[in-house]
């Protein structure tokens, strides 16, 4: 345990002076007073935390572990202030860590041995990410326990389910990897709920039940079918799963059909739900994420669920209850919220108004909508004046930030993808999580100024990226309407040469072993990239042999390049769309000594490689270009690839005269132009 130090205040006490003002364990009064009003006299009888998804990585500073520090010293403090002291468990429902390397689960191990008590059972099972690099068998031999487990902590069962199999190459969920435990896991339950007919039985495994919370449906469906019509016999059960990454907060991580089902949330970062794609995934703080519950069963065996942000040290403005166990009759998180629930509103007043106007770009700021609920996002439905018609355009969607509970009080909305000196119309919807509209809207109308990029120009210029070669230097000097370029950073000692060709003046020479420049990218300049157009004029002197050789690269999970392959000596065009690589090549090698003009475009419907001037591949496939999420790998890189930590990879060994992005995709007439 660490010497970190925890106010003493009541429960009551709720400060909202930000992260520094919060209190660690109070809840809003209007909240106990709703939910436990009439209950003191119900005797808290058992107490236990739940949370999943804690990655740790094989680093002990990273973030990660110190929140898993937090979340351990959190539980005893707030229980020191209550009058039932004692923290009876810690469930956590797998992936510990990131890759299952042993590293990272002794970490895991370690601070937890270190920071539970003797009076807390420590409750586990494993995730999918504990089979990345590691095996069942090791996972039960560190936690010295099996991965399939019945707990008994104060007459109360706890019945954890571990997959076999683990993940899928894709990294996505697999159907399947309980059903060879399915037999066991049922007589479990059986056996628990027969030994006592009133008690509530907590099931937990990694992977969400499909269809049951937040992340489990629809088009964002991180869960399995394998354990719900087992599940469905035994209305006391109550679970528990992670693996998407979704917030606690959000009133769809508790459901209930037949059983009760909670979703645990993160200690690492918010994966959210796309929405089937009209949202980002990866939001805007996204790695702002370590979310836990505190859970108490009272004395009738009412169950009381109370959401924390470790994050800003406070409960979040809800608490979720599963008053009687078994009553399915009378279960509230059910599917008809989605016709029940309450629409978002506006305070009187409330009006949008435009703090940033470009060419592509609208920024907008308004105030907060307030739902019973919360308020999940924003749409805002655009149309463009045509003549003396208004003809609409697609709608673009943006979270509220609700699952943070230090959630701005105004809204910032950056509208992208817009028509240069145009005028639109704007028409602001707040929704709620069950995507029920507000009555009132916000409106405005606005003109985008003329932009100075000539995307129609017979010989255009690059607007996201334009790398090249003058007096002796390189330069970074994209066309485009922002008023600062995004700085080069120079890594290794790439030589800078005069050219043997008069269309270039200067070239840059890659040694292939740490040569690259840099280029970082905001999450705002990332958002412009839904479709558009990487650009390298070459020339390889030698054959990569491990790694590929990247010429032009933004590849980490997603994200576009330009590379040639190690094994086949191709040139290969990467394109991440809808967070799965397309990936194209050229029917015959490269040819060593050269000079190239490489060109990879994507509009939305299809990528397409033009290699000197000519189409040489292609594939259909419709969706957004998807780039790297992370901080530390939004870059592109010259003569590299980027990696974790903003570091190298797959270094180029050749001269590269020209590195370009554009914002669009390129039409073949512009090619031919732009080709030697």
């Amino acid at each position: 345990m660490s010497n970190r130090s925890f106010p003493k205040v009541s429960r009551r006490t709720f400060l909202k002076n930000g992260v520094l003002g919060a209190s660690l364990f109070a809840l809003p009064a209007r909240l106990y007073a709703k939910y436990e009003a009439g209950s003191e006299s119900k005797e808290v009888v058992l107490r236990f935390t739940a949370f999943s998804d804690t990655h740790l990585k094989k680093n002990a500073d990273c973030v990660e572990a110190d929140r898993l520090k937090r979340a351990l010293e959190f539980m005893y403090a707030y229980s020191r202030e209550q009058k039932y002291k004692t923290v009876d468990g810690m469930l956590v429902a797998g992936d510990f860590s990131d890759n299952g390397l042993d590293e990272e689960l002794f970490l895991f191990k370690k601070i937890v041995d270190e920071g539970l008590k003797p009076e807390t059972t420590s409750i586990f099972c494993m995730g999918n990410h504990e089979f990345h690099k590691g095996t069942k068998k090791r996972w039960e031999e560190i936690f010295d326990r099996p991965s399939n487990k019945t707990y008994e902590v104060k007459g109360f069962k706890f019945v954890g389910l571990s997959p076999e199999v683990g993940v899928r190459r894709n990294g996505g969920t697999h159907e399947g990897d309980y059903l060879y435990a399915l037999e066991w896991f049922e007589n479990e339950i059986k056996k628990a709920c027969e030994a006592d007919p009133e008690k509530p039985v907590f099931a937990f495994h990694h992977y969400h039940v499909t269809p049951t919370v937040y992340g489990s449906r629809g088009e964002d469906d991180w869960g399995i079918k394998d354990l719900y019509e087992t599940l469905q016999r035994y209305p006391r059960v109550v679970d528990f799963s992670g693996h998407s990454h979704y917030p606690i907060n959000d009133p769809r991580s508790a459901w209930q059909g037949c059983f009760t089902a909670f979703g645990t949330g993160t200690l690492s970062y918010f994966e959210m739900g796309g929405e089937g794609g009209r949202y980002s995934k990866f939001p805007p703080g996204f790695q702002r994420a370590a979310q836990l519950y505190v859970v108490e069963v009272h004395s009738d065996n009412s169950v009381v669920l109370k959401p924390y942000d470790l994050i800003t040290n406070s409960f979040f403005d809800l608490v979720y209850v599963v008053d009687k166990p078994g009553d399915v009759d009378n279960y509230v998180y059910t599917d008809k919220r989605y016709q029940t629930s309450a629409k978002p509103v506006w305070a009187g007043g409330a009006k949008a108004s435009v703090v940033n106007c470009e060419p592509s770009e609208v920024g907008l700021t308004f105030p907060q909508a307030t739902c019973p609920d919360v308020v999940h996002s924003y749409r805002v439905d655009l149309a463009r004046r045509i003549d003396d018609n208004w003809e609409k355009r697609p709608s673009q969607y943006f979270w509220s930030e609700y699952y943070f509970n230090d959630c701005p009080k105004e809204m910032r909305a950056d509208l992208i993808n817009l028509e240069q000196n145009a005028k639109y119309k704007l028409e602001i919807t707040a929704l709620n999580p069950f995507f029920k509209e507000s009555e009132q809207k916000l409106t405005l109308e606005t003109e985008t100024p003329k932009s100075v990029v000539d995307k129609d120009a017979p010989f255009p210029k690059p607007d996201v990226l334009d790398v090249k070669f003058e007096s002796g230097k390189a330069i970074n000097s994209p066309v485009n309407d922002q008023k600062q370029q995004n700085e080069l950073e120079t890594f290794g000692a790439p030589d800078i040469v005069k050219s043997d060709d008069s269309e270039d003046t200067y070239v840059g020479i890659f040694n292939g072993v740490d040569d690259r420049y840099r280029i970082k990218f905001s999450e705002r300049d990332y958002r412009r990239l839904t479709q558009g157009t990487v650009a390298a004029r070459f020339k390889v002197d030698e054959y990569p042999t491990q790694s590929n050789g990247v010429v032009l690269g933004n590849t980490q999970g997603n994200g576009t390049s330009l590379e040639i392959n190690p094994k086949t000596s191709c040139l290969e065009f990467w394109v991440g769309v809808n967070n799965q690589y397309v990936i194209l090549s050229t029917p015959e090698k490269i040819e060593l000594g050269t000079r190239h003009d490489a060109f990879g475009t994507y509009d939305g419907k299809a990528a397409v490689l033009y290699l000197d001037g000519k189409e040489v591949a292609r594939k259909e496939v419709e969706g957004k270009m998807t780039l790297p999420f992370q901080e530390d790998v939004r870059a592109y890189c010259v003569g590299a690839d980027i990696t974790t930590g903003g570091n190298g990879s797959g270094y180029f060994k050749g001269i590269i005269a020209r590195a370009s992005v554009f914002s669009w995709s390129l039409t073949p007439e512009q090619i031919a132009n732009l080709s030697r």
